[in-house]
C-alpha cells in the first residue's frame, strides 16, 4: 500500500520553509521503498509507477532492508535518544533507498562532501537564519555520529556483517577548539536581573538553576516535579545525555524559588519548566533566552567561540567548581560527564589556578628551607 506524507522543513541554503512529499510503499513480502519529491503530483506519479507487483518484484526482499527502513527501526527502538532527528533525516533523504547490504564508505564520504558545501544557520529571536559560513567540522561530525549509531545498531542485531564507517574508511573531521567563553560574576548578575523581567515567569528560576547546577538545558527542561526532593535538596535527573541518572544539588536560593514556583503549578503539568500555553509540555526557552541575553548586553560577540549561549552557563559552572578545588572526578559528579576525558577541556580554563598551585607547591626548588 502506498502513502504520501507532506513534510515542512527549513531549507539549509535559504533559511525558508519548504514543503516536500515523501512517497512510501510497503507491502508484505517486498522491500519497503520511499522517495522524496518537491510536489505531490510527482509523488503520486511515482507511486503509480512503482507499486505494481511487477515493479515491486524488481526490488524484492533479497535486496534486504534499506537505510530508511533501518533508521525507522532505530528510532522506534529508542536506543539513542540524542541522535538529532534533523541529522537522521539528512541520511534518509540522501541514501534512504539504498539497501543496507550495498551501502559503502564511498556513498557516505560523498554525503560528507555534500555537508561541507552547506551553510550554517544562526538561531535568533526571529528564528533560524542562514549565514555565509559553512557547517563546522564539529557539526558535520555530529551528522556522521548519527549515521554511525544507526549502523552500529544494525551490526549489533545482525542486519549487516561489517560497519562501513569503521577502520578509517570514513574519517572524522578535525575539530577546532570548543567554546571557551565563561561568564564573569557581573555577567551572571546581569543575566539574572534580565531574567526577572522576562515575559515567562519561570525564566529567572531557569537561569538561576543553569548557573548553580551546571546542568544541560535539556536536563532542566525535562525535569519533572516528581524528581524534585526539596527536603533533601536534590533533584534526580533520570534522562541525561550520557544515559546515566544523577543527583542534581539544589542550593538554598534554588530550593526557595522552586517551593514558590510549585505553588502556582497548573493542573496537568508534570514538568517544572512547563509551557504556559500547553502545560503538559516543557517550555521552549530559545526565544526568551535571546531576549534575556540581549537585555543583559551579552549578544554582541560575532565570534561563535566567544558568543554567550545557554551552554555557556554549564562551562561557567564546571570551571567554578574546578577553581574552587574540586578534582576532575568530583566535578564529573556534579556535571554528569561520563568520562574524565570529557572534562579535560575545562582544565585550561582554570590555568591561572594551576599556575598558582605550582608556585606554592613547586616554586621552592633550589631554595634553602628557612623553616626552623
Amino acid at each position: 500500500m502506498g502513502s504520501i506524507v507532506e513534510r515542512k522543513r527549513t531549507d539549509k541554503a535559504t533559511g525558508k520553509t519548504v514543503t516536500d512529499y515523501r512517497a512510501h510503499i510497503r507491502r508484505a513480502g517486498f522491500a519497503s521503498r520511499s522517495k522524496v519529491f518537491a510536489t505531490k503530483r510527482e509523488a503520486q506519479d511515482w507511486l503509480r509507477n512503482n507499486e505494481t507487483d511487477a515493479a515491486l518484484e524488481r526490488t524484492a526482499r533479497p535486496r534486504g532492508k534499506t537505510l530508511a527502513d533501518l533508521i525507522e527501526d532505530f528510532v522506534h527502538a529508542g536506543v539513542c535518544k540524542y541522535a538529532s532527528p534533523a541529522h537522521l533525516e539528512f541520511w534518509r533523504d540522501q541514501l534512504g533507498d539504498r539497501p543496507i547490504a550495498e551501502l559503502t564508505h564511498g556513498d557516505i564520504n560523498g554525503c560528507v562532501l555534500t555537508l561541507r558545501t552547506r551553510r550554517a544557520h544562526r538561531r535568533g529571536a526571529a528564528g533560524s537564519k542562514p549565514t555565509d559560513k559553512p557547517l563546522t567540522p564539529a557539526t558535520i561530525n555530529r551528522y556522521q555520529a548519527a549515521l554511525s549509531a544507526v549502523l552500529s545498531f544494525a551490526l549489533q542485531h545482525g542486519v549487516i556483517d561489517s560497519h562501513p564507517m569503521k577502520g578509517g574508511k570514513v574519517k572524522r573531521l578535525k575539530e577546532g577548539p570548543g567554546r571557551q567563553r565563561i561568564l564573569t560574576p557581573d555577567e551572571e548578575t546581569r543575566l539574572l536581573e534580565a531574567a526577572k523581567d522576562a515575559t515567562w515567569e519561570g525564566m529567572h528560576l531557569f537561569v538561576l538553576m543553569l548557573l548553580t547546577t551546571a546542568a544541560r538545558k535539556s536536563e532542566l527542561l525535562n525535569l519533572q516535579w516528581r524528581d524534585v526532593d526539596l527536603a533533601r535538596g536534590f533533584a534526580i535527573l533520570g534522562k541525561t545525555k550520557n544515559g546515566s541518572p544523577r543527583a542534581l544539588p539544589l542550593v538554598a536560593e534554588v530550593r526557595a524559588e522552586l517551593a514558590a514556583f510549585a505553588k502556582v503549578r497548573p493542573l496537568g503539568s508534570d514538568f517544572v519548566f512547563y509551557d504556559p500555553k500547553r502545560p503538559e509540555r516543557p517550555k521552549n526557552v530559545d526565544t526568551t533566552w535571546q531576549t534575556v541575553r540581549a537585555r543583559a548586553g551579552l549578544d554582541d560577540s560575532k565570534d561563535p567561540l566567544h558568543r554567550v549561549v545557554i551552554h555557556t552557563t554549564r562551562h561557567t559552572g564546571v570551571t567554578k567548581v574546578i577553581r574552587n578545588g574540586a578534582n576532575l572526578a568530583q566535578a564529573a559528579m556534579i556535571s554528569g560527564h561520563k568520562t574524565l576525558a570529557m572534562l579535560k577541556r575545562y582544565e585550561h580554563l582554570a590555568a591561572d589556578d594551576v599556575l598558582e598551585l605550582a608556585e606554592k607547591a613547586l616554586g621552592n626548588v633550589g631554595k634553602k628551607n628557612t623553616a626552623a
